[in-house]
């Protein structure tokens, strides 16, 4: 029998939405008439608990602990519904929950309350000024004071304080958590190569990593850091352990581990409907047992086996009542394709609108092609209609899905005609004089652009680069316009010069006369497009005065900073760059200060000599400097 070369139901590419998929059968399946697998039965035998040599435990597992930078808190589920309570009562039921009720679990209560109680507000604040316009009052003299109003804004400021509160206590908390885990890594290291039975020295490490467990969360920050440098230890000590114990403790606990996976996957096998396929799996894991697995500890040897025998007897059973009532089962299996073949029918019916709604038909009739197969055997004289009816709804999904995308394909191709026509538009414009008229028109061709319907993903890459190069070079020859220095822009800018050439022939001044060259030139304005150029030159300048009259270069660094940041006043923009790029630079100075504080504890118990233990030292000096320096450079701008 013959399956249908467009059973596999690939994901469709809406880029090649033409594609067809042939409707002859072309790939030949598995007979569904065959009968049941022959193969030589598992025989189950008691394992020898001989097979290791008692030998103690060693616990070598490390804890799985969850994400430790993770402490957000959750709203708590509402189901209260405040719509149609009154201003007063939202009120009182607001003022319990934040008087009673732990304030890191409000905000979802909190912010239904607040829009129900503000909505109220706004009505009768609108009904009064009404009333009041309407008995002769000017609308700008409405003035009234409602008592509703100022007691929800306390309760309002005392739940914002009293959260403020509650993060700043959690901050501080996460801090005493991160000293302390410290002190326990600090506390492991002192483990390794002590001088006492090893036993106790194990015992001690237990309650160590107990307590490690107990400690709550660390500044989100440092979470990471801490706990490799945590594990790193851990690895130490265990290096330390195994050199006074026998590898095989080790390779015990592997063993068991590796075997009781085994045994598990022949439990769940045991579940499988499919039969024949649960017993073929389990020859495989009774080889892998046989051949693969090592020994373990012999107090566990017979435990494990008798689990592994329980799980394939129950696998066995299951084979021999299958090889009993086959017919029975394949009846069964037939109702259950049956049913299947239903759903698809179901599943071509539903309409489609969207690429995306067809991938998840295509997604779900694979699912239940899958579940099709899974079922098994069908009885031989009802094999022929089964087949039949599937092959013909898979075609049937199929032709569905090729009409979609053909439609998908027309679709886009308007769409795209569309967008061409607009780029065509919008390059007319590119040689207008009339921009006042022409502007309001390119940004019409952008709200329409958006209105288009999708096209493919790489045309529609390729056109929007186009038409975006347009529109941009439409703008930039607006602002290039807009930027033409007007002739006070350039009487400014020639002062400036002036000022600058004046500043470099200076030969004898001091601190005053700087000042009063700075006070002056930031008199004289800005230049706009000219600024940047000649501020930097006169940076230059200053930077170069007072290096002359003996100013230290780290202060001259400081000067040269904080005029930069003066020259920027009124440039919201520029600040906010700057600010932007300054806190940048401090978070990775911060960080790589932290890595090096890491690095450095490696070598705790490493010689002052040790010259890779210098240079970490002078790394972390030097990036503390660094790092106090940004800080100077950030405060200058409260300042603005």
């Amino acid at each position: 029998m013959q399956e249908m070369n467009n059973a596999n139901l690939p994901e469709a590419n809406e880029d090649n939405v033409d594609s067809t998929i042939p409707d002859k059968d072309k790939e030949s399946v598995e007979n569904e008439n065959e009968t049941t697998e022959t193969s030589t039965d598992v025989v189950v035998k008691s394992e020898d608990p001989k097979e290791t040599d008692k030998a103690d435990q060693i616990d070598t597992e490390l804890e799985n602990e969850t994400d430790e930078e993770s402490h957000e808190n959750h709203d708590e589920e509402l189901d209260e519904n405040f719509d149609n309570l009154p201003l007063d009562e939202l009120i009182k039921i607001l003022d319990k929950k934040v008087s009673t009720n732990k304030i890191q679990h409000l905000k979802s209560a909190v912010d239904a309350l607040s829009k129900n109680i503000e909505k109220h507000i706004t009505n009768i604040l609108e009904e009064r000024k009404n009333e009041f316009i309407s008995s002769g009052g000017a609308p700008e003299d409405f003035h009234v004071r409602l008592p509703q109003k100022e007691t929800y804004d306390q309760i309002i400021r005392r739940y914002k304080s009293e959260k403020a509160k509650y993060y700043q206590d959690l901050d501080k908390s996460f801090k005493r958590n991160l000293a302390t885990r410290k002190d326990l890594i600090e506390e492991l290291k002192g483990l390794i190569g002590i001088d006492q039975p090893i036993s106790k020295t194990y015992k001690q490490f237990k309650d160590l990593q107990k307590r490690w467990r107990e400690t709550g969360h660390v500044p989100r920050a440092e979470a990471n850091n801490i706990w490799k440098t945590y594990h790193h230890h851990v690895g130490i000590f265990y290096d330390f352990l195994h050199l006074n114990r026998e590898f095989r403790e080790l390779d015990y606990k592997y063993n068991y581990d590796k075997k009781i996976k085994i045994i598990e996957k022949a439990e769940a096998l045991g579940k499988m409907d499919n039969v024949q396929k649960a017993f073929r799996n389990l020859q495989e894991l009774h080889k892998h047992w046989k051949d693969e697995m090592g020994p373990i500890a012999k107090e566990h040897g017979e435990t494990l086996w008798v689990r592994f025998s329980e799980a394939t007897k129950v696998i066995h059973e299951k084979r021999q009542f299958f090889q009993k009532n086959q017919m029975a089962f394949f009846e069964a299996n037939y109702d259950k394709k049956k049913i299947i073949i239903a759903q698809m029918h179901d599943l071509c019916e539903i309409e489609v609108r969207t690429h995306n709604e067809m991938q998840k038909q295509i997604r779900d009739m694979e699912g239940l092609r899958t579940s099709f197969f899974e079922c098994g055997h069908v009885i031989n004289s009802k094999n022929a209609e089964i087949w039949s009816a599937f092959k013909g709804v898979m075609r049937s999904f199929s032709r569905k899905r090729n009409a979609f995308y053909k439609t998908l394909k027309k679709e886009y191709s308007e769409n795209l005609q569309k967008r061409m026509d607009l780029i065509e538009q919008a390059e007319t414009y590119l040689e207008t004089e009339d921009f006042a008229n022409t502007t309001p028109k390119v940004i019409a061709l952008q709200k329409q652009w958006k209105k288009i319907g999708p096209i493919s993903r790489k045309q529609n890459e390729k056109v929007w680069k186009i038409f975006q190069k347009a529109c941009n070079n439409y703008f930039n020859r607006l602002d290039s316009k807009n930027n033409q220095a007007s002739a006070k822009e350039q009487e400014t800018f020639d002062a400036k010069n002036e000022l600058l050439a004046q500043i470099k022939k200076t030969k004898e001044f001091d601190r005053s006369t700087i000042d009063q060259w700075i006070e002056s030139w930031i008199a004289l304005g800005s230049v706009e497009q000219k600024k940047n150029k000649i501020n930097v030159a006169f940076l230059t300048a200053i930077e170069a005065s007072l290096q002359k009259i003996g100013i230290d270069n780290e202060t001259v660094a400081s000067e040269r900073y904080r005029l930069k940041l003066k020259l920027m006043s009124g440039e919201t923009d520029l600040i906010r760059k700057e600010r932007s790029i300054l806190q940048k630079r401090l978070e990775k100075a911060k960080q790589e200060y932290i890595q090096l504080q890491t690095n450095m504890e490696f070598f705790s118990r490493s010689s002052s000599e040790n010259p890779l233990v210098n240079k970490v030292a002078k790394d972390i000096e030097k990036q503390k400097r660094i790092i106090d320096e940004l800080e100077k450079k950030k405060a200058f701008f409260r300042n603005l």
